[in-house]
């Protein structure tokens, strides 16, 4: 896979619109000194090449009652992918990051509660072909929650 090359406006588009991405068009021209459509091109030039993947509201689902679990799942490694598109649809998976190392997978997912984390554990995960052992562990508390790569401050890559 490519990596995209990015010049210094792209940066700062990327630093702000990390900080707000509901910023509009407007005031990023105003700070990275462009129009207001060469902003808007180069950020749909960004999403066209998959740099910016998309633009949602994030939650945090303590605060909506659910309880969040990560969970390490070890495969037959002839099968990890077909798993991981298993689990990609089902309501209570948010994450999924294929890997190297003990897991094959690692998922992040939410419940309800323990009878819905449980019912998901025995139910899904005991009856998908090509698991051979999960651990899982639920969330107390989350010290870093970003969910993408930001780029350092301007003044910290000089």
């Amino acid at each position: 896979m490519e990596s995209t090359t990015l010049d210094e406006i792209d940066e700062k588009l990327l630093r702000r619109l990390h900080e707000d991405g509901r910023m509009p068009y407007d005031a990023l021209a105003a700070e990275v000194g462009l129009s207001e459509s060469e902003v808007r091109e180069r950020v749909e030039a960004l999403e066209e090449e998959g740099v910016i993947t998309r633009f949602t509201a994030l939650t945090d689902p303590t605060k909506l009652g659910y309880i969040s679990v990560a969970f390490g799942i070890t495969t037959d490694p002839t099968k990890t992918d077909s798993i991981a598109q298993q689990l990609e649809d089902h309501k209570n998976v948010y994450k999924i990051w294929i890997l190297s190392g003990r897991h094959n997978i690692i998922i992040h997912s939410s419940f309800r509660d323990i009878t819905d984390f449980q019912a998901f554990s025995h139910d899904i995960l005991h009856n998908i072909d090509g698991i051979v052992r999960y651990e899982s562990s639920i969330v107390t508390q989350s010290a870093l929650s970003e969910g993408s790569v930001v780029l350092p401050a301007e003044e910290d890559q000089e």
